[in-house]
């Protein structure tokens, strides 16, 4: 038991390429990074500023906290993973793509 956890160990710190990112270099991967991390702050704010129009009321800031109601908190945490997430692949996959074209 304790020999298979190690192997598990070892092959996910394994300095091996997964193959899952074969053929992306360091600068796509950079460029892909900064600019989720833009879109998923964009996306954040637009959700929040969407809740505040249609709620008149701030959106969560603490989900877990039992002072939210389970409505607002199930609510808020579906679409704003779901929007945040979409953000994230879609520009992931646009400036990858953006890279791609400038580099050729």
């Amino acid at each position: 038991m304790i020999e298979s956890i190690k192997e598990k160990i070892a092959d996910t710190v394994s300095e091996a390429p997964d193959e899952r990112n074969a053929g992306i270099e360091p600068a796509e991967n950079a460029l892909a990074f900064a600019v989720a991390l833009g879109m998923t702050f964009l996306a954040r704010q637009t959700l929040q500023a969407g809740w505040r129009t249609t709620f008149d009321r701030d959106p969560p800031k603490n989900p877990a906290s039992h002072e939210v109601a389970w409505k607002d908190a199930l609510l808020w945490g579906a679409v704003s993973g779901a929007v945040v997430g979409i953000a994230r692949i879609a520009s992931r996959r646009a400036s990858s793509k953006a890279y791609q074209r400038f580099k050729a």
